[in-house]
């Protein structure tokens, strides 16, 4: 068996918060970890989608031609 990373939820965790979730009537769960908050992954997902938006490299967040302007993005 392996063990699970620190920064991982638990299967029981991520259910829970999925239960609860459908129990607001939320259709879209984006279930966090112990690594990053709500704000980080919104923010990455907002660049992500800015991606395709502005024809840029897909994980362009990792590109050396971005990796400056992501860092500003992350910060605003």
């Amino acid at each position: 068996t392996s063990e699970k990373p620190a920064g991982a939820w638990t299967g029981e965790q991520v259910i829970d918060f999925m239960l609860e979730a459908i129990g607001r009537g939320d259709f879209y769960i984006l279930c966090p970890d112990n690594e990053v908050t709500r704000d980080i992954d919104e923010k990455r997902m907002e660049w992500a989608a800015g991606d395709v938006i502005h024809n840029r490299p897909a994980l362009s967040r990792w590109h050396p031609d971005f990796a400056a302007a992501f860092q500003d993005h992350m910060k605003g």
